[in-house]
């Protein structure tokens, strides 16, 4: 009898090099497992959980030229999640491939998400339909979208962080590795995470002294 499939949801936000390298072990897992798991890729931003807590700033009510509160103008990424929602406009597997070539542009080539242009550039290398592409990537209705994962992320999960990966509607893990997992490990790290969070809900933290 085969395994029963599962489904995950994964926050993340493309400015966390973590989640950079969770995202591609959880892909190395799915190239592995084939229908055996399914993610759902869902926003979480770094910028709204460091504002403090009294502030009324919200990122994605901000205009395109915003500071956040006391943050740095270089970590920022708005036109990130909106790319990605306009995007993901146009399907599940453009998206995928999108959202992979844009972690790579950010955290191997270093582009600057101030830069709508260059976002845009690593849309159209993936083959999106650049004319619908670009009316969605500047209708702030997708930004809807990150506003409701985020929220959704806090109230469900009290998610502080990325990578936060749910594996159900009660269990959730932030993780951080050093290195993306060699490919001949990468299920069996997942299936003994997943097992350890969903079966033994005593364990509340592990973590290593000297990372």
């Amino acid at each position: 009898m085969s395994a029963q499939p599962i489904s995950i949801t994964f926050y993340f936000d493309y400015l966390c090099p973590f989640a950079y390298r969770t995202v591609q072990w959880i892909s190395q897992v799915q190239e592995q497992l084939g229908d055996g798991l399914s993610v759902n890729w869902k926003y979480f931003s770094l910028e709204q959980i460091n504002t403090p807590a009294d502030s009324d700033w919200k990122v994605w009510e901000q205009d395109e030229g915003y500071t956040r509160p006391n943050g740095s103008p270089e970590y920022r990424s708005l036109l990130a999640f909106w790319a990605a929602e306009a995007v993901r406009q146009q399907g599940p597997a453009l998206f995928l491939r999108f959202h992979h070539a844009l972690y790579h542009a950010r955290h191997r080539d270093k582009l600057d998400f101030a830069n709508r242009e260059g976002i845009a550039a690593v849309a159209a290398s993936v083959g999106v339909d650049m004319e619908r592409f670009n009316q969605d990537f500047h209708d702030r209705g997708m930004l809807e979208a990150l506003r409701e994962s985020h929220e959704q992320a806090r109230a469900q999960y009290q998610a502080f962080g990325v990578p936060t990966i749910c594996f159900d509607a009660e269990n959730a893990i932030y993780l951080k590795l050093m290195e993306v997992p060699p490919a001949d490990d990468a299920v069996a790290l997942f299936h003994e995470l997943h097992q350890s969070i969903t079966a033994r809900r005593w364990l509340a933290e592990v973590k290593r002294p000297n990372p």
